[in-house]
């Protein structure tokens, strides 16, 4: 089984898949209320397809993996995807020829993140959008388990796994990734990140027909409520 750099293996990505479902449910609601249709369609940091599957019936896709058994696995799904190294060389992708970018948990795994955003933004067309989400370590969930003794693995995203194999390298707060994405030259169109919601027991307030309250707590403080980040961007001098 391969290993990237930061010590992720694609043994996590097929173990991982099944809980992958608010990421995906995100990502169709966004297709069916855009319209996404016979658009280009990449994913930075693809694995085993599990977020590109979600348009490959109506648009042509493309993932860019850095882990050689993850492109295996997806090729035999039947998903285009190319070796890649996220920070490194140019990708073998022409300027402004993409519509629609994903890089959906993937920045926390970069040493050069701003890198691999630079190259996406070369990518985009002029009225192309990126979708990004990197996972909130320090909701309130994280901050009471940092509290009582836990490391910086504050979700158990890799229960096990010795800190010092823990493939997340950066831990990015709400206020950081906008600073970064502003530096790159990506522009905030829209935040999904109320689409999900760690209040304590929000799944049983959707049940009683109280679903709007974890959604306006999410929004009215994301940094405590939102299990991850999730912005729809464009570029800063991007059509409208």
């Amino acid at each position: 089984m391969s290993m990237s750099r930061d010590g992720y293996q694609t043994a996590w990505l097929l173990d991982e898949r099944s809980r992958r479902g608010h990421i995906v449910a995100s990502l169709e609601e966004l297709k069916q209320r855009r319209g996404i249709r016979g658009c280009d369609v990449v994913e930075l940091g693809s694995g085993i397809g599990t977020n590109l599957r979600v348009f490959a019936a109506q648009c042509r896709v493309l993932g860019l993996e850095s882990l050689p058994d993850a492109v295996a696995t997806a090729l035999g799904d039947g998903l285009p995807t190319l070796y890649a190294d996220l920070e490194g060389p140019p990708w073998p992708l022409a300027d402004a020829s993409v519509d629609w970018l994903l890089c959906i948990d993937v920045l926390e795994h970069l040493l050069r993140p701003e890198d691999c955003l630079r190259q996406a933004v070369r990518l985009l067309r002029p009225t192309g959008r990126i979708v990004i989400n990197i996972p909130n370590h320090f909701d309130w969930r994280g901050r009471l388990r940092i509290a009582f003794g836990a490391g910086i693995d504050s979700q158990r995203y890799f229960a096990g796994t010795p800190v010092w194999r823990y493939p997340h390298l950066r831990f990015l707060r709400r206020r950081d990734l906008v600073e970064l994405l502003d530096s790159v030259g990506l522009a905030i169109e829209e935040d999904l990140s109320p689409s999900n919601s760690s209040v304590p027991k929000a799944e049983a307030l959707r049940r009683m027909g109280l679903g709007g309250l974890p959604r306006a707590l999410t929004r009215a403080w994301p940094e405590l409520f939102a299990p991850g980040f999730l912005f729809l961007c464009r570029s800063a001098n991007a059509t409208q």
